[in-house]
């Protein structure tokens, strides 16, 4: 599966911005998946949460000084 994100596919729609990311599959299957935000930035962000919660992508790496929250209980 092939992953297209783009930060210049963000798009003002009325008053919002929305973020968009297309999955590719190697039999021509396609999924757009979309996110909405009062900002660029705002809607960039979301979206690159919900494809890490989707496992499309790799965690976020931590920050210096954000303690040691765990992303996930096991």
């Amino acid at each position: 599966m092939e992953l297209y994100i783009n930060r210049n596919w963000t798009q003002r729609y009325a008053n919002a911005y929305i973020a968009e990311a297309i999955a590719w599959s190697e039999t021509g299957n396609h999924a757009t998946i979309y996110s909405m935000g009062i900002t660029a930035e705002e809607a960039d962000t979301k979206l690159m949460g919900a494809l890490r919660e989707l496992n499309l992508i790799p965690e976020a790496p931590m920050k210096d000084g954000g303690g040691s929250k765990e992303s996930r209980s096991g």
